[in-house]
């Protein structure tokens, strides 16, 4: 969807402004009536939301979006899963995460089945965009941060807290570079409007907020592998939507990838760093107010 808005000459910087505020403005409206205490944090919190929202979300989502409208999505996605393997080393020297064998092959077995779904081998990758190889580079360690700040985060708060101050903060930074009023007296026709709409539900609101779920109770090193899943849906689905052609290596690829995912979760270790749920489950309050946060200090305190 985002590619095809690209081929048509909406720049990147709109798009993310338009998929962060409207996602926010949603997100915001659900919480308001149905859970508004996700709505609140700790004033000694709001540097740290700041830097996930600019810092994380914001810069991640241009560098993704500068990567797919330079070089075919495929080869993108496969650059940018390099976050995995510095997701995991850094989960291993800084976090004392142990790495098993378990982990270490379910990680090549990912790589590697993302390599093949997105069809890695073919040799006209190695003629790709400098410019796109750069900043699916960059992506891969900005979406290391992201998910490695936002876990840490989650020891205080739920992620639709983190995912809400997080694309709030995120799409005002986006200010600055594209007025909101411009792009609402764009002339846009509804089709493009049900586009942004459809992309800030369904390809923002619902995969950040699963995702963070899924680092809240598996940890980011779990979560991030089990997300290579991703390509592999994506690639099926084409097939039987769209019709595109599906190859064996890309069939296999998928069965790797599924293969990883269930290697992952049998060889599951059973001493390690606590979740970030289990750490909110201890401290007895897992949605916290902002007296309880202040007198505990913020989230970006040293741990």
């Amino acid at each position: 969807m985002a590619k095809s808005l690209f081929n048509i000459g909406l720049p990147p910087a709109e798009l993310i402004l338009v998929r962060l505020t409207i996602s926010t403005v949603l997100l915001f409206l659900v919480l308001l009536f149905f859970a508004p205490k996700h709505l609140i944090i700790a004033s000694k919190d709001i540097p740290y939301f700041l830097v996930l929202g600019v810092g994380g979300v914001g810069a991640l989502q241009y560098a993704n979006y500068v990567t797919i409208s330079k070089i075919h999505v495929g080869p993108a996605i496969l650059i940018q899963y390099l976050g995995l393997i510095w997701i995991t080393l850094y989960a291993c020297f800084f976090q004392k995460e142990p790495l098993s064998k378990w982990k270490i092959f379910s990680l090549l077995l990912a790589l590697l089945g993302c390599y093949l779904v997105v069809g890695g081998y073919r040799t006209d990758l190695l003629r790709l965009n400098r410019i796109g190889i750069i900043s699916g580079l960059v992506c891969s360690l900005l979406f290391t941060f992201y998910t490695l700040y936002g876990e840490k985060g989650l020891k205080r708060y739920d992620p639709w807290t983190l995912i809400f101050y997080g694309f709030g903060l995120g799409a005002v930074s986006y200010w600055i570079f594209v007025s909101p009023i411009k792009l609402i007296t764009s002339g846009y026709p509804l089709k493009i409007w049900m586009a942004f709409l459809f992309i800030a539900i369904f390809s923002t609101l619902i995969p950040f907020g699963f995702y963070f779920k899924g680092i809240e109770r598996v940890r980011a090193t779990r979560a991030s592998i089990t997300s290579t899943w991703e390509p592999v849906v994506a690639s099926f689905t084409a097939y039987f939507v769209l019709g595109e052609v599906l190859y064996p290596s890309q069939i296999l690829g998928g069965i790797v990838v599924i293969a990883a995912v269930v290697l992952l979760q049998i060889g599951r270790e059973k001493t390690g760093p606590s979740s970030a749920f289990e750490i909110r489950q201890r401290e007895g309050d897992s949605r916290p107010a902002v007296s309880n946060v202040t007198a505990k200090g913020s989230v970006g305190d040293p741990e």
